[in-house]
């Protein structure tokens, strides 16, 4: 992370270019049916955007973000308003192999987490985790997510 440019940016699954560009690091990504699982549980191996946006992206309250070193993509999580309640709900968070364990996920969530505050009034943030990834639940656990239920899925939620 030293000279690199860290940004963020805001992907649609309902634009064009913006499928093409996610689908091709997608599709890089998820090509181990375990990552896969771990990212995404409901969509079968092998990996098909088509599926992937059929399953999780119809709901126009779906808000995707990306984090960039030098205008390239290296992860990617979703969150999905709910305005009644004032909540969200994080999921397909993602970050490319080659940067893993150097804090981007954490700040990948910082950064939704403070954008979904101020701009949407959001009070409780909710996420699912497969039981099995143990790097991910330390993770939510080291930023403040409590599990609520344990069944096929772990819960997290967190409070603002």
């Amino acid at each position: 992370m030293d000279n690199q440019k860290v940004s963020f940016s805001i992907k649609s699954y309902k634009d064009n270019e913006h499928v093409r560009i996610l689908n091709s690091v997608l599709s890089k990504w998820l090509t181990n049916p375990k990552i896969l699982h771990f990212t995404a549980p409901k969509i079968q191996y092998p990996y098909n955007i088509n599926n992937w946006i059929s399953v999780s992206y119809n709901d126009q309250d779906t808000q995707t973000y990306t984090i960039e070193i030098d205008n390239w993509i290296i992860g990617h999580l979703s969150a999905k308003l709910n305005n009644e309640e004032n909540s969200a709900h994080l999921f397909h968070l993602i970050i490319d192999e080659n940067h893993r364990k150097k804090g981007y996920a954490k700040k990948l969530i910082n950064y939704v987490e403070k954008k979904l505050i101020t701009e949407n009034n959001i009070n409780c943030i909710t996420l699912n985790c497969v039981k099995k990834n143990e790097p991910a639940i330390s993770l939510y656990q080291s930023i403040g997510y409590n599990i609520i239920k344990k069944k096929k899925y772990l819960k997290m939620n967190k409070y603002f």
